[in-house]
């Protein structure tokens, strides 16, 4: 992948609120006809950004957020950690990809695979040997993609929310260096 003009750091408190507008906007482009829409509606970038900031609060988290920005705009962002899962942890998948999103107008140039490869390598350098993630079942993009990836469909879950339900399904890697 030619990476240029796209770089990819640590996201920082301050990042807040661009990361949030860029999630809400990924979520709106991706699960428009998947979710209900009142679930679309009802995201706020103020909310996110308040979530965001408690997650990336210094020694509150173990949880990794990386970012890829073009031309200082955030595009792309991908975040990880221990898994919280406890059958999976269980089952052997000690890392979790907690969130790999990518604007609609900058998929299919491999910002995906090298997110997640550098999320990869940070839970290998933590000490996780396999990993695992949350898909919505009807993303099939995204299920093929992970797929691609090697991912295999591991568990799923039934998430109930005040606006809609959401069923997902998990995909693991036993062998996270395979992912690299």
């Amino acid at each position: 992948m030619r990476r240029e003009p796209f770089s990819i750091r640590a996201a920082r408190p301050q990042d807040a609120e661009a990361l949030a507008a860029m999630h809400v906007a990924a979520w709106r482009e991706t699960y428009t006809g998947l979710l209900p829409a009142r679930m679309l509606s009802n995201l706020s970038v103020e909310s996110r950004a308040e979530a965001w900031r408690r997650i990336m609060a210094r020694g509150k988290t173990e949880t990794i957020v990386r970012l890829v920005e073009c031309d200082d705009r955030v595009v792309a962002f991908g975040s990880c950690g221990p898994q919280r899962d406890e059958a999976l942890a269980k089952r052997g998948f000690d890392g979790e990809i907690s969130a790999i999103y990518v604007l609609r107008a900058c998929q299919r140039l491999g910002l995906g695979r090298w997110i997640t490869q550098d999320l990869s390598s940070r839970l290998m350098a933590g000490g996780c040997r396999a990993v695992s993630l949350w898909v919505l079942r009807e993303n099939t993009g995204a299920r093929a993609f992970y797929e691609r990836l090697g991912g295999v469909v591991v568990g799923e879950r039934v998430d109930e929310r005040p606006d809609g339900i959401l069923v997902e399904l998990a995909y693991g890697w036993k062998d996270l260096p395979a992912l690299l």
